[in-house]
């Protein structure tokens, strides 16, 4: 079968599927620590921004929504609904909180913690948000790189699918059909030939197709706003570089990460990172427009991770124990090796392009935040 049905089931399956199941464990005493299992801190640093991309829509008397597509544990929609709610409390009765997320299970633990915040929520369907599309802001923070991917090796006869088959009781790669003309064409689009040598035998990775669908899902979920996406991203040339002899493709289980994906089935998570160019390409495809891209690290020390840092050497403020803990989450999520390698990439659907001072003030080669926070 191809690879892109094996990580469907064994990620999403409602019985056995590591998120389907409601089996996966985030935080320090889970399988993996995301930014927002790490306390309120992400929350805290994004909600200037988020601020500003609704006080951008709250000109007219619309109602406006907060979507987290693939919300985890529901930690990072909870944080925020608090916030806004302190920081606009006349949005009240305007702002609601949309949590769109396929897993029953997941469902369940989400319900419980938006019922410990302020603002009205809902879980809600793809199709749903088609049939009445939102006005606001669509957050995705580490989901498309749980999104199924296509992988694909070069072998002695040239380019093929790399699928998965089950010999002998173990699962397995197995070569599968050849590479069609379209995926070298799209590879051709952003600069990767795979014609001439330059790729050893051997050498594998991942084409993220499922993304194109789930672009168009995105768009017909939004009438008007953005949608920003967090996670872990390469460029195009890092992606496909013949150096990296076997793509981004990871599993994860109790804070280690494993290279074979057919470990555990079922019971680790399996990520592959996102191609930048890939997600832009099928996004500005499905309608959206890019307003642009910046590591994490270098987003939020924009966004004034620095003076919380400095506050946190000011005297009279939390107990020592208290203050080296908020220390190490704003460490983390600035490290240029985990977290703050994260890549934001900023879309905009039927808004006027941000202009410098206002949401989003472009630069080359990266991507400048000016707040008036």
């Amino acid at each position: 079968m191809p690879f892109s049905t094996y990580m469907e089931w064994v990620l999403q399956d409602p019985e056995h599927g590591y998120y389907g199941s409601g089996q996966a464990a985030f935080g320090r005493r889970g399988d993996f620590v995301t930014a927002a299992s790490m306390g309120p801190t992400l929350a805290t640093l994004l909600l200037p921004q988020v601020l500003q991309c609704l006080d951008a829509l709250a000109t007219t008397t619309d109602a406006l929504s907060l979507v987290e597509w693939g919300p985890g544990d529901g930690g990072l929609s909870h944080d925020l609904g608090i916030l806004l709610a302190q920081a606009r409390p006349q949005w009240r009765q305007r702002l609601q909180l949309v949590l769109v997320e396929a897993s029953p299970a997941l469902r369940q633990r989400q319900t419980g913690r938006l019922q410990q915040q302020p603002l009205s929520w809902r879980h809600a369907h793809p199709t749903e948000l088609a049939a009445t599309p939102i006005i606001g802001v669509l957050l995705v923070n580490e989901l498309l790189d749980t999104l199924p991917v296509e992988r694909f090796t070069r072998g002695e006869d040239g380019w093929r699918w790399q699928w998965v088959h089950c010999p002998h009781g173990h699962l397995d790669w197995c070569p599968g059909p050849p590479l069609p003309a379209e995926s070298l064409a799209l590879l051709e689009t952003m600069g990767i030939h795979l014609t001439g040598d330059a790729f050893p035998v051997g050498w594998s990775s991942e084409l993220a197709l499922s993304q194109r669908s789930w672009c168009g899902s995105a768009a017909a979920a939004l009438q008007r706003g953005w949608l920003w996406c967090l996670d872990y991203g390469h460029s195009a040339q890092r992606y496909y570089n013949p150096q990296r002899l076997d793509g981004t493709l990871m599993a994860y289980t109790q804070q280690k990460a494993v290279g074979n994906p057919f470990l555990q089935p079922g019971q680790m998570d399996l990520t592959a990172h996102i191609c930048t160019d890939l997600l832009r390409h099928w996004a500005e495809e499905a309608g959206w427009e890019w307003c642009g891209e910046v590591s994490q690290g270098q987003g939020l020390l924009a966004l004034g991770l620095a003076q919380h840092l400095s506050r946190l050497g000011q005297a009279g403020g939390p107990p020592l124990a208290q203050r080296l803990t908020q220390r190490e989450v704003l460490l983390r999520l600035v490290d240029p090796a985990g977290l703050g390698g994260f890549r934001w990439l900023l879309f905009h659907r039927s808004c006027s392009t941000p202009a410098p001072g206002e949401l989003l003030a472009l630069g080359e080669p990266q991507l400048s935040i000016s707040l008036s926070y």
